[in-house]
């Protein structure tokens, strides 16, 4: 007997890998001045700054895109490096690159797997206009947190408990996996399974504890 009936996915890290693109994302923003080295540092100092305006936003208890915080952080990095490129104009190279992510060499065999076995959805911290449409070849559902104005960590806990209601099945038939500690403890928060892919053999450093670890998706197998 299966002990799950859904499996629930992120996208981003997990299916796909961003940092295949990011050569084609900053080139055209650091034109003569790019090198690996330089996008590399502009990518972390981005980051640096998205953490820093999610937070302040967040404040405001208000739902915000994530193209409202990279466009922020993105014209926080352009004065840092006194860039006069527009923040606008770099969002979309960035969502452009997102929607082209490279699969991870174990997502397609992963998929092909399970998506015969099991009810498969995507729950991701994305606006729609990021995300890859591979999955559309699998009939999988996708839930994202521009349509559901909720993030998978927030107070609320919406996509999980939408999930759960697509379905209309108890949270331990479910499992939830992803690289993010969002990923973790919104699960977790819902009742859900909750399995941690650590594909860079991090460390986990919270309170919450995952379910399972993994390092490669096809190391579900055994689990599923």
């Amino acid at each position: 007997m299966k002990p799950f009936e859904v499996v629930s996915l992120d996208m981003f890290q997990t299916l796909v890998n961003v940092d295949s693109r990011i050569e084609q994302i900053w080139k055209p923003i650091l034109v003569n001045t790019y090198t690996h080295e330089a996008a590399d540092e502009c990518g972390r100092l981005l980051l640096n700054y998205f953490f820093e305006h999610w937070e302040q936003m967040k404040e405001t208890k208000l739902f915000f895109l994530m193209s409202e915080v990279y466009e922020r952080s993105f014209g926080s990095l352009f004065r840092q490096m006194n860039m006069t490129y527009e923040a606008a104009a770099a969002l979309k190279i960035l969502f452009e690159e997102h929607t082209r992510s490279e699969l991870y060499e174990d997502t397609s065999s992963f998929l092909n797997k399970i998506s015969p076995n099991y009810k498969v959805c995507i729950v991701s911290d994305a606006d729609e206009a990021m995300i890859p449409e591979f999955y559309k070849e699998y009939g999988m559902r996708i839930l994202t947190s521009e349509h559901y104005r909720s993030y998978k960590n927030d107070e609320n806990n919406t996509m999980f408990k939408e999930l759960l209601q697509i379905y209309d099945t108890d949270p331990d038939k479910v499992i939830h996996i992803g690289d993010s500690v969002s990923d973790v403890v919104g699960a977790k928060r819902e009742g859900i399974k909750a399995c941690w892919l650590n594909r860079n053999k991090r460390v986990w450093n919270h309170e919450i504890e995952p379910d399972y670890v993994i390092e490669s998706l096809s190391d579900l197998e055994v689990i599923l």
